[in-house]
């Protein structure tokens, strides 16, 4: 970590990037293997968590590490994530298949599944690809050197995180983070906003990193407001994955009956797959409206208690 930053603050860099650096090489050989979902998951929230503390400990990053680790971080997260999103739509699908009742939605169920399985299959090489490129580079490895050295430093000299000037910048960017998110809540005066929702998603997930990144700045004084930040992202994950079926439903829909006909000559073996596509649209359709009423709820209530003030007050003051 490079001078002349307060040594608290780059202690607290330190930390976070080593530490999501060794959660993201964890991952790494599970994710090649792709033997459990779980592991392309953890990856990817990994190398997110690393994106978010490279924007926001920026200065503590020489310029030439900062321009690596960057390129480096933004190409795994972007490798991993068709993959991982592929994983949750085929767990879904599995799951629906087997709680269906009606025989006449298996068809197109399972057709959707076998494709996407396909799918999945061939995004394979570029999660591997990714991987080979970012063990390569040596950027993990740059990362938690640094970050062990700069540990190593602080813990002789014994600086705290906890000084005036990490609370400072921490607040910097929580604020700024928070004044990003609110002008999106307008969004949620109309159910059909898909891409104010899709904004607000993106903007709680960058306000709940930066809080995560801060917490030990507060000692414990940013917990509750990170769960609940995190319930909201969820929330709005949820809207935004229903958004993401309805539209792959239609392509899917679309694509069938093309082949059917070029096939066949006809659209008529498509009457088959309708049923599991109905279903699934109705589904996903009734999911979105109870995830966007509860997230209209919660931050009518949130309102009403006054969260963002909070917050805003909380992120301000020293303990």
């Amino acid at each position: 970590m490079s001078d002349p930053i307060d040594p608290s603050y780059r202690l607290l860099a330190a930390r976070y990037f080593r530490q999501q650096a060794k959660r993201l090489a964890k991952q790494l050989d599970g994710a090649r293997l792709a033997e459990n979902i779980e592991c392309v998951h953890k990856a990817r929230v990994a190398s997110r968590r690393l994106r978010a503390a490279l924007r926001m400990f920026a200065e503590c990053v020489p310029p030439k590490s900062q321009t690596s680790w960057r390129g480096e971080i933004r190409r795994i997260t972007s490798g991993l994530g068709e993959a991982r999103d592929k994983d949750v739509q085929i767990a879904y699908l599995q799951d629906a298949l087997a709680a269906v009742d009606e025989k006449a939605c298996y068809s197109g169920i399972a057709r959707l599944l076998v494709q996407l399985e396909k799918q999945r299959g061939r995004l394979q090489p570029k999660v591997n690809k990714a991987i080979r490129r970012l063990r390569a580079s040596g950027a993990l490895l740059q990362m938690r050197a640094a970050g062990k050295k700069e540990t190593a430093r602080a813990r002789k000299k014994q600086y705290d995180v906890r000084s005036e000037f990490s609370l400072q910048q921490a607040q910097r960017h929580i604020l700024a983070r928070v004044e990003e998110a609110l002008p999106l809540a307008k969004s949620l005066a109309d159910p059909t906003d898909i891409e104010g929702h899709h904004a607000l998603r993106i903007a709680m997930k960058r306000l709940r990193y930066t809080s995560e990144i801060a917490q030990s700045v507060y000692a414990g004084r940013l917990d509750e407001a990170i769960k609940t930040v995190t319930r909201l992202q969820t929330l709005l994950g949820d809207i935004h994955d229903c958004d993401v079926w309805l539209v792959e439903l239609d392509a899917f829909a679309e694509r069938e009956k093309q082949r059917i006909v070029r096939d066949y000559g006809h659209d008529g073996p498509f009457a088959q797959l309708l049923p599991g596509i109905e279903h699934l649209r109705g589904k996903r359709r009734r999911h979105r409206e109870e995830a966007f009423e509860q997230l209209a709820a919660l931050w009518e209530q949130l309102q009403q208690q006054g969260f963002w003030e909070s917050l805003t007050e909380t992120v301000g003051n020293r303990a």
